[in-house]
């Protein structure tokens, strides 16, 4: 006997289609969304202390001093300014807070494709989660440690994170949706802004590059007397690769125009003023002093500008459209620039070294002149151009007029219009009816006395 249904009994086991696995539960996704970038970056900054404490020479690793100093460095991945020993510290590294984006982020996508989410209404509660949680963890450190202020340790965390996960769930592609409704020149304005960006922030990197190679044998030099034996020299090394995006972004602004400040050392392309500097090799990359070719720097972000327009050049077969275009990729980069200088920078504690500024709303205001201008030019010159129709003035008007006249005039009239009662047929005459047509011999019943027709006399 078959313990097979009826319907079963013959089927062949390789067409038996099992169905999937049933999604996870829609709080336990959203839970780990909100807990997992909050432990993995709480446990991140405290395992990068502990192998700094744990090399550094005259130092004593206490894991319960480590977990409490991984708290303000949480805060301070998220650039929430702190206050240690009484000093003010607002200029913090960059890179930690590039790998929390990333981790938030990431985590933020793979917990929208568990919900199997389709649009960016299914993706909100993902937003808010990680925003709501990052802002209740930052409170209850800054509260903890002391070391924060309140309203800044639950706008910046949350804010922060909550863009993160905006920025990789766009990379999934969750906001086509939004994106598909705003008009494709919006679209258009928004990619090439972010190229521009993208291309500044490489001209950034070079500009670093170029310089601390020029400045070898200095970084060198500050290196070993600033960090001898190998703990402080892990730590120094830690702390030069932590402020590296802090020097791409000084060498956009030197680039650009506004330039770099540290305390009294100023150096941009029109003006350098020299001052005492902290012992990093990193800012051994700073120059020693000033150079006239330094004002043909500019021409770089100049050529930023002509590749955004260059992009746009096809964007509409109107200039003034695109032209638009333009403006919204110049506001794109210029607001990304900004941004990032404000995070840049900031107090360096109450020495001569405070502060450390990268004039962020000047620097807004030169990245804007530089893309605009040149992008405008290059997206008018080479696109396409609507062919308009002549315009028609009065006297165009009468020369047709005349000439159409005079043609009416020279052609003959060849046949007179028909009158109405020519147009009328006449009706024609019907035939008359024939009668039976006559023999041509009658017959002989025909005569009535039946006798001879002949005629007597």
């Amino acid at each position: 006997m078959s313990l097979y249904p009826p319907d079963l009994e013959d089927t062949d086991a390789d067409d038996v289609t099992y169905l999937d696995e049933p999604p996870p539960g829609r709080t336990r996704v959203l839970v780990g969304a909100a807990l997992g970038p909050l432990i993995v970056g709480y446990l991140s900054v405290a395992a990068v202390l502990a192998l700094v404490v744990a090399v550094a020479t005259r130092s004593h690793f206490s894991t319960p001093g480590v977990l409490a100093a991984a708290m303000p460095g949480w805060l301070g991945a998220f650039q929430v300014p702190l206050t240690l020993g009484g000093d003010h510290l607002g200029a913090l590294p960059l890179l930690p807070t590039l790998g929390m984006v990333l981790l938030v982020g990431r985590t933020a996508a793979n917990a929208a494709d568990r919900l199997l989410a389709e649009s960016t209404r299914d993706v909100v509660p993902v937003l808010v989660t990680v925003g709501v949680s990052h802002a209740t963890l930052g409170v209850v450190f800054a509260g903890v440690t002391s070391t924060a202020s309140v309203v800044p340790s639950l706008l910046v965390p949350g804010l922060l994170s909550a863009a993160s996960a905006a920025l990789g769930l766009a990379r999934r592609g969750y906001f086509g949706d939004v994106l598909g409704r705003l008009d494709v020149l919006v679209v258009r304005g928004l990619r090439a802004g972010l190229l521009g960006l993208v291309a500044l922030l490489g001209i950034g990197a070079l500009l670093l590059v170029v310089g601390l190679g020029a400045s070898f044998t200095t970084a060198t030099a500050l290196f070993n007397a600033g960090a001898p034996g190998l703990g402080n020299g892990l730590g120094m090394f830690l702390l030069s690769a932590a402020y590296l995006p802090n020097g791409v972004i000084g060498g956009v602004a030197f680039v650009t125009g506004p330039g770099i400040g540290i305390g009294t050392f100023s150096a941009a392309p029109l003006h350098f003023g020299g001052g005492p500097l902290p012992a990093v090799p990193l800012l051994a990359a700073l120059p020693e002093s000033g150079a006239g070719w330094w004002p043909v720097l500019v021409l770089l972000p100049l050529g930023v500008g002509a590749l955004v327009g260059w992009v746009l050049r096809d964007a509409c077969e109107d200039p003034i459209a695109r032209l638009r275009t333009v403006g919204g990729a110049a506001v794109v980069v210029s607001a990304g620039c900004v941004l990032l200088a404000l995070g840049a920078g900031g107090r360096l504690a109450n020495g001569p070294f405070n502060p450390l500024t990268m004039h962020p709303w000047s620097l807004g205001l030169a990245v804007l002149l530089c893309v605009a201008l040149p992008a405008a030019t290059v997206a008018w010159w080479t696109g396409p151009r609507l062919e308009l129709a002549p315009s028609r003035g009065l006297l165009d008007d009468a020369i047709e007029a005349e000439a159409a006249a005079e043609e009416s005039a020279e052609d003959p009239v060849d046949e007179e219009p028909e009158t109405v009662e020519d147009s009328i047929d006449e009706p024609e005459a019907e035939p008359a009816e024939e009668g039976p047509e006559p023999d041509d011999e009658p017959d002989g019943d025909s005569n009535p006395h039946g006798s001879d027709p002949e005629v007597t006399t």
